[in-house]
């Protein structure tokens, strides 16, 4: 790789490839990762290190990271800009009711998501009423390619566009089942426009399993509805008794968005029910 000099160039690829580098080190940071080094940045990233110390303590100054001592965590800006995206989007609230009924019902975790870049992020979470249940907490990410989530949504896109989300891959491998080429992730995508629903099979976590469902909000875009628990949980017949639960949840959370009084009587739709591919908002 080559040695970059301090001499900042004034192009806008260079702008471009700054904001890029920069956004990247954001995404490093996670429910597992709240506190990276700069060593640690490197190897996540593979960029150089005056590279990562300059665009880390740009980020510093601006409030978007926080150092201490020699370890970065994500800072106040952070806060303020999901503080924003909740204030914003009040009809989350609204949906939080059938979210929680979709858990008792099913007796599983039930998550609504989001893509961010290649993750999923969980905007609302309702615990299993189970003594032992899948634990997920609001606002965290995981990897779409093995997520039901994740591969729900990216069932609604375009070829492109999901190219353009996830790139050539390989993708990361958490399980022995994860799926982590292209082709094999475009076969399974297909797999899901039929049958009209995803799942995780194992492909996040060993012993976890997911069914997953794409929804489509007038103003949050596209999003998915799913529950996950215990592997054994997830026979033939329960899943289908899912599928069923979480498309009567969709139409909860309809009925919840228009009594809300934001998007009218149209809500939100399914995005998995025949509506065939769709551009990302």
């Amino acid at each position: 790789m080559a040695a970059e000099t301090d001499t900042v160039p004034t192009s806008v690829g260079y702008q471009t490839r700054a904001l890029e580098r920069a956004l990247a080190i954001l995404d490093c940071f996670s429910r597992e990762r709240a506190e990276l080094t700069t060593k640690d940045l490197h190897g996540l990233l593979d960029l150089p290190k005056p590279t990562i110390s300059r665009l880390a303590a740009m980020l510093h100054r601006k409030g978007y990271l926080r150092r201490v001592g020699n370890v970065y965590e994500l800072g106040p800006k952070t806060f303020e800009l999901g503080s924003l995206y909740v204030r914003q989007n009040p009809s989350l609230d609204s949906c939080r009711r059938p979210l929680e009924s979709l858990a008792a019902t099913s007796r599983q975790t039930s998550c609504l998501g989001q893509l961010a870049g290649a993750n999923i992020v969980h905007l609302l979470v309702a615990a299993s009423p189970m003594p032992v249940q899948h634990v997920t907490e609001t606002g965290s990410r995981a990897p779409a390619h093995a997520t039901g989530l994740g591969k729900a949504i990216l069932a609604t896109l375009e070829p492109e566009d999901v190219d353009a989300v996830m790139g050539p891959g390989p993708y990361e491998r958490f399980t022995t089942n994860t799926i982590c080429d292209r082709p094999q992730l475009f076969v399974e995508l297909e797999l899901i426009r039929r049958r009209g629903y995803a799942m995780d099979d194992e492909e996040s976590s060993p012993g976890l399993k997911c069914v997953a469902v794409a929804l489509e909000f007038e103003h949050l875009g596209l999003g998915a509805v799913s529950v996950s628990g215990a592997g054994g949980d997830f026979s033939k017949g329960a899943i289908r008794t899912f599928v069923g639960q979480l498309r009567s949840s969709a139409l909860e959370l309809q009925h919840a968005l228009a009594q809300a009084g934001e998007y009218g009587d149209d809500g939100p739709v399914l995005a998995l029910m025949g509506a065939g591919r769709r551009r990302p908002a």
